[in-house]
């Protein structure tokens, strides 16, 4: 069963989560989507790459639960949180690599009282939604790299002739290409950044 199968199986059986993410071994958010204004009071855009710190009240719960997890020493986290609408059951499991080490922790929250789905549904369902979220960033990083880098060179090669056309003729025009092209290269080191693999 293919992982986005194995997802959409798991929320027919089961109530579909108010809140969904996962956390890196850093300790960031590495996906989040839902309602994320009820259990964390932020919108997704302003957790993305945040550290766990951003939501951790009291100081260190968050982080010391992704630490049991990320040690293997948790199977699934289990507890109930004030969420939207009053109280939520939240959950988190590990998402394993083939080595079993654990690569991501996947979160739920579930409206309290509902029915929660067996850990490995969830760890399923995890990995069906970190499949979607990479295949996105491959996207998003091939497009960087296609599109915006290859113009930016274009545009960094255009500024080198230029100045080799004015080099003579003004030392002010000559100084701000030069200027251009750093912000140019900083421009294209930081899209190269972004490339590189976590």
């Amino acid at each position: 069963m293919s992982n986005a199968v194995a997802h959409d199986a798991v929320f027919q059986r089961n109530p579909a989560p108010s809140c969904q993410w996962s956390f890196n071994r850093l300790h960031e958010f590495h996906h989040i989507s839902g309602d994320s204004l009820g259990l964390f009071h932020r919108l997704p855009t302003d957790l993305a790459r945040r550290h766990v710190s951003i939501i951790d009240d009291p100081p260190g719960t968050w982080s010391a639960r992704l630490d049991r997890m990320f040690l293997g020493r948790a199977p699934i986290d289990q507890w109930m949180a004030a969420g939207p609408g009053g109280q939520c059951a939240v959950v988190q499991v590990p998402v394993h690599a083939a080595d079993g080490t654990v690569l991501y922790v996947a979160g739920f929250a579930f409206p309290a009282g509902s029915p929660l789905p067996a850990a490995p549904e969830l760890e399923l369902a995890a990995a069906a939604i970190l499949q979607v979220v990479e295949s996105e960033r491959t996207r998003a990083t091939r497009f960087l790299h296609d599109v915006v880098a290859q113009s930016l060179s274009g545009t960094g090669l255009q500024l080198e002739l230029l100045q080799l056309e004015i080099q003579a003729q003004s030392a002010e025009a000559l100084k701000r290409t030069a200027e251009i092209q750093r912000s140019l290269e900083e421009l294209l080191k930081l899209i190269r950044e972004f490339n590189a693999p976590e």
